[in-house]
């Protein structure tokens, strides 16, 4: 298990001194990739091999949110490899130990030399020491979208355009800032407490992502879709 003590920040929070899901989503990924770090399959490993996890789907679940100032505790650990797939948890901890953010993600191994999913290796396996999965209800790898007529781009929504700013490492959109901008997007008034995402396709620069959103009863869905109504991800938020 790798962990990572932090404090909560005044610019990880929202109007109301709170995280919110891309904040969580972003100490994830960042607690996600310290630990390859710490093993030697950090990102000068994935420049030389040419192979990197990439993350495949979250689901979120929040107690509660970190406030400002409050000091936590980000830990998260490998629990299965299956194929080409892994399976990481994670959880949040509070200054008493208390567990207050649960969380479960997909990886998806790939050849970044003809960005196609392969088999890793006990080499590239090595040094992610497996540990029990969290107790949780697991949601499937894919979300359904709740209408069945969302292939048009004809939203009605202004596209957003991907910036420089958008961008990781591998030229894509970073995995938390789809999470940020879907936030934009969500009702007011709705709690959420949950989330699940479902990464399709990698968005690049200037690339317009077109959003939908669907609501039905608690469930809010914001999809981005390209200029062919193709989703790049499908963002899922419940109470």
């Amino acid at each position: 298990m790798y962990e990572m003590k932090r404090q909560i920040t005044y610019s990880q929070v929202a109007s109301d001194l709170k995280m919110d899901m891309a904040g969580l989503a972003h100490f994830f990924q960042d607690c996600t990739l310290f630990h390859s770090e710490t093993i030697g399959k950090g990102l000068e490993e994935v420049q030389r091999s040419c192979t990197a996890w990439f993350l495949s789907g979250w689901q979120i679940e929040a107690e509660r949110y970190p406030g400002f100032k409050e000091q936590i505790t980000v830990r998260t650990w490998p629990y299965d490899f299956k194929g080409m797939y892994g399976y990481r948890n994670f959880d949040i901890l509070d200054a008493g130990g208390r567990q207050i953010v649960k969380a479960n993600s997909i990886w998806i191994f790939m050849d970044l030399k003809n960005m196609h999913p392969t088999r890793p290796s006990d080499q590239d396996l090595a040094g992610y020491d497996m540990e029990p999965k969290l107790e949780m209800e697991y949601a499937p790898r894919k979300i359904k979208i709740i209408e069945e007529t969302y292939r048009s781009k004809d939203t009605g929504q202004t596209p957003i355009i991907v910036k420089n700013s958008f961008l990781d490492s591998n030229y894509h959109v970073n995995n938390g800032r789809y999470v940020a901008e879907a936030m934009d997007f969500i009702p007011e008034g709705k709690n959420v407490k949950k989330m699940r995402v479902d990464y399709r396709r990698a968005a690049a620069l200037g690339d317009k992502m077109y959003p939908s959103v669907y609501v039905k009863d608690d469930i809010c869905q914001v999809v981005f879709l390209d200029e062919e109504g193709i989703p790049f991800v499908i963002i899922e938020t419940s109470e």
